[in-house]
């Protein structure tokens, strides 16, 4: 892994002047088939499994989309450039917005229209793709209903030194979720992503994550422990000299005690509360771990022959098991976010 921290001011210079978006370059697979982009690592994920059931669709005043994700009953964190009206030269009203979780094609039973939101005061849409603008290029949304409790929604945790050696050893798996463009009507997933490093004083997070447009406001994702967590918002897509990288706002600055004083006070107006999260309960309309996601990586390193949208499949059970005996760990035969970390590492 390599480990690049930014901090000459050529390369920042760099950073602040090339904010590019990349194409996608490839189209949806079709249903059945195995749902893996070789060329860019990502999936297609089922958007009503934990937990990419708390991370949805953003769609702006019906002339676009941005991802957002769930980080309360009622909170989603978002990117602020996405509710800026570059064309008006305004800042969208609420009326325009409307969050979707669990969207995938026709499926859109989970959603809400945003009855409020703040974004950083300091935020200016003129500077937008700036390194030393990414810190305040966030937005915290109240939903009008409490959709969360359906979809569930993501804890966020602070991207510190242990957590950093865990991802070094192995022993986290760094991920990202979106609605980019060119699979905008379905959700996907950035399994093969790294840590670069920090720019801007840490304020944001270098990585490897495979992004395009639409993915703006999507989470850097951490599995650790058999836990995920939210650890990065995305707001920058970026090429320089030194090569390209995605960049991701750190959310320690939503963290009570040393973040920012207006983000700790935005993020407890929403209602959310720092580090507290929550799958969907069993037998709602989310299901509360990512079944189909760890039958896609079983397929793909030849434990299993086909895939089914069931919540109970024979032969998944019996994959997992299989899996699970060989890497040395507790048979249980049930998909889990602990598996799927170890599923992920088995395919790197």
């Amino acid at each position: 892994m390599s480990w690049l921290f930014l901090r000459s001011p050529l390369l920042r210079g760099a950073l602040a002047l090339a904010l590019a978006l990349a194409a996608s370059g490839t189209a949806a697979a079709q249903a059945g088939e195995t749902k893996l982009a070789r060329d860019t690592g990502r999936i297609e994920v089922n958007a009503m499994e934990y937990p990419w059931s708390a991370i949805g669709r953003l769609n702006i005043g019906g002339r676009g989309h941005c991802t957002g994700f769930l980080a309360g009953a009622r909170t989603v964190l978002t990117a602020a450039h996405c509710l800026y009206d570059s064309r008006r030269k305004r800042w969208r009203g609420v009326h325009e917005l409307h969050f979707v979780a669990g969207y995938q094609r026709d499926t859109y039973t989970i959603h809400s229209p945003v009855s409020d939101y703040r974004r950083a005061a300091k935020y200016d849409p003129g500077a937008a793709g700036s390194a030393d603008m990414a810190q305040h290029d966030w937005a915290v949304l109240t939903l009008a209903e409490p959709i969360g409790k359906q979809a569930g929604w993501l804890p966020l945790r602070a991207l510190d030194g242990a957590l950093l050696a865990q991802v070094r050893k192995g022993r986290a798996q760094v991920l990202q979720a979106g609605y980019r463009r060119g699979w905008t009507q379905i959700m996907s997933a950035s399994l093969d992503c790294d840590i670069k490093g920090f720019f801007d004083d840490k304020r944001g997070i270098a990585h490897g994550c495979d992004l395009a447009e639409g993915d703006s406001g999507s989470p850097l994702l951490i599995l650790a422990d058999g836990v995920l967590s939210a650890i990065g918002l995305h707001v920058l897509d970026l090429q320089t000299k030194s090569g390209r990288f995605a960049g991701a706002l750190s959310l320690a600055m939503f963290r009570p005690g040393s973040g920012t004083a207006e983000a700790v006070r935005a993020l407890r107006q929403s209602g959310a509360a720092w580090g507290v999260g929550r799958a969907p309960a069993p037998g709602g309309q989310a299901a509360p771990a990512p079944a189909e996601t760890v039958e896609i990586l079983l397929a793909e390193l030849g434990l299993m022959k086909a895939r089914s949208s069931s919540r109970e499949n024979p032969e998944r059970r019996a994959a997992i098991e299989a899996f699970q005996a060989r890497a040395g760990l507790p048979v249980t035969g049930k998909a889990s976010l602990d598996l799927l970390g170890h599923l992920i590492a088995a395919r790197k």
